[in-house]
């Protein structure tokens, strides 16, 4: 005998608010089509932060205490990957290691589902590597050799579809 009311139930799922699965993280160039980015196994964060200013003020109702924004913080995102013959990371945290300029770079990170299609897409403006590392290797192991880099940018947008979003964005 048929189950009766699971047609409409399955119908009415809401679609709009499908949490974002990822199997890889790109981060890609801007302006660079000759290259697929680099490919990253897990994101262990972005992070964005305004400090919080406490101002103290006095009237004759007595004192009153109010939190106001305070100085922003640049966002970070954090990344890992595979350690392999590709240099592309490593070249990028030496040209800011030299303080050369061209390190910084606007690019985007693309959250891929597991058949490579974009899920979510941030911009990152002015990105660079504040800080690279390789992990922990020990000979006879069987553990593969991952790279943690941490990247600091001036702005992330999240492309909503129809363009970026959020602070910056339109």
């Amino acid at each position: 005998m048929p189950r009766t009311g699971l047609r409409s139930q399955t119908a009415d799922l809401d679609t709009t608010n499908t949490l974002v699965s990822a199997a890889r993280f790109v981060i890609q160039f801007d302006g660079n089509t000759t290259s697929n980015g680099i490919s990253f196994s897990e994101l262990s964060g972005i992070t964005s932060e305004v400090e919080v200013t406490e101002y103290m003020s006095s009237n004759s109702l007595g004192v009153s205490l109010s939190k106001v924004y305070g100085r922003t913080k640049p966002a970070t995102v954090t990344l890992k990957r595979g350690v392999d013959q590709d240099q592309t990371l490593w070249g990028w945290h030496q040209q800011v290691l030299r303080g050369d300029p061209t390190g910084r770079k606007s690019c985007s990170l693309l959250l891929l589902d597991s058949t490579g299609a974009v899920k979510q897409t941030y911009h990152l403006l002015n990105a660079w590597p504040s800080k690279l590392d390789v992990g922990n290797f020990k000979a006879g192991g069987s553990d593969a050799a991952v790279a943690t880099v941490t990247l600091v940018c001036e702005q992330i947008d999240l492309e909503n579809g129809s363009g970026p979003s959020g602070p910056g964005g339109n």
